[in-house]
Formats: C-alpha cells, structure tokens, sequence
C-alpha cells in the first residue's frame, strides 16, 4: 500500500498554526492543543503497522519562526513480511530560517522476519533547528531481529552535519561488541542546527551545530537517555531559547 503524510506548519500572529494536514495511513495525524506558541500535530496509527509492500512517505514543513512537534501515541512495529516484499518508509522535513522541529519518537520494533528501508531527510535553513529522538528495539520478546536499514542525514544550509545508516540484516555485526553487543535497544537523540557547549559526559559534538547521545541497552519507557537532556534540547531548539547559540 502506498501512503502519503503531509504536516505543514507556518508562523500565525498568535504562535504557530498548522497550515496543510493530510494522510490518513498508517498514521492519521490530529492537531492536539499548543503549547506555548507551538503547532502540535499527533501521529495515531489508523491500522497494524508496517506490513509487506507498505511504501509511506511522511513529508513535513516549517516555516520560517514556527515551532512544531510531533507525538508518537504508541511503537511502531514491523511485522513478519513471510517472504513478501519489504516496507519502505521516507520522512522528508524541511526546516526554514529560525524554525524549529521536535520529534521525539515512539521505538521502532522490527519483529523476526520484517524488512524495513526507513531515510529520513531533513533539511535545515542556516538558522533552523531540530530535536530527533528514535529507538530501534531488535525483535520482540525472545526473538532475533528482522532486516532494517535506517539512514538519516542531515543538513543545514545544503552543508551535511550528520549522516548515519543502522543495518541489523548482518546479526554477526549488529551483536558485535562495536555495535550493540547483547543489547536489544538502540536509542539516538539528536540536536541540530545548534551545539549544547555543556552537553554530558557520552554526548558527541558533530563537526558542525550538532550535539548527538547514541546509547545501546534494553528496551524501557522514557527512551535511551536521560530525561533531563531531552528536555534541555527540547527548549535550546525552541525558537525563544537563547541559553545556547549556533556554532558557525
């Protein structure tokens, strides 16, 4: 099944409004109350996830001044293809002149038997910002993982800050003492279009304004990293923040 999500937010006189809101699979998005001045848009699943043949483009918009967040309500899972073709997802974002993007989503599991390709493409005007968070669990409870490549890259201003691709088909690899050893969650938080100068021991500061947490554990609630660091970042990319500044 082919699915298309379209969210377009634009800066209104009263905060940011949602301008475009389209799609209704996998994900029905909903408009739930602001907060603050900014646009908050719900992605419900309208069906089971990610199923054989599935191709769902996700494409998102903010303008220039405006702040969006988007809510997971529940996991996505990838099911079991049963030697059918695989699922492909693409999330396209685009984040103009003193935008900001917050997303902090819901784990990804990739069941036994799934084959997942998920891009996720964001582009950052030269004072845009963004808060990515995403968890991969590998596999159910007792069970090995399916086949997922994920690769997100990142730029601003057309200068890439980040690009990065997660495989779990090769298992030899993935348990690896380099990857994820014997842990069954891979979990990323990713702020980008400015750097945290004070971010915690286990942060990374990419080449240019980015600050990435990348952990390796076992799925639990509340994400791979520390609550008080998603927050943090959460209101550094905000566009009022001013606590931390780009880094040129």
């Amino acid at each position: 099944m082919t699915c298309r999500v379209v969210i377009c937010a634009e800066l209104g006189y009263h905060g940011t409004v949602i301008e475009k809101l389209a799609g209704t699979e996998p994900w029905r998005p909903r408009i739930l109350p602001s907060v603050a001045g900014t646009a908050r848009v719900a992605l419900v699943q309208s069906r089971a996830s990610l199923l054989s043949g599935d191709d769902v483009e996700l494409s998102l918009t903010v303008g220039d001044g405006a702040a969006l967040e988007l809510v997971e309500l529940a996991a996505t899972l990838a099911h079991d293809v049963r030697g059918g073709r695989g699922a492909a997802v693409r999330i396209e974002a685009r984040v103009r002149s003193g935008g900001c993007l917050l997303w902090i989503g819901e784990p990804l599991i990739v069941a036994t038997g799934a084959r997942v390709g998920r891009t996720t493409t964001l582009d950052l005007d030269d004072t845009g910002r963004a808060v990515l968070g995403e968890r991969v669990v590998l596999g159910r409870a007792h069970e090995r993982p399916g086949a997922l490549v994920a690769r997100t890259r990142i730029t601003r201003a057309g200068v890439p800050l980040l690009d990065e691709t997660l495989d779990t088909e090769d298992s030899e690899t993935l348990t690896s003492a380099v990857v994820a050893g014997g842990a069954r969650m891979i979990a990323g938080l990713t702020l980008a279009g400015v750097r945290d100068p004070d971010a915690p021991d286990g942060a990374m500061q990419a080449h240019g304004p980015a600050t990435l947490w990348r952990s390796v554990g076992p799925p639990r609630a509340g994400g791979g990293w520390p609550a008080e660091l998603a927050a943090r970042w959460r209101d550094a990319a905000l566009p009022a923040a001013a606590s931390l500044t780009a880094y040129a």
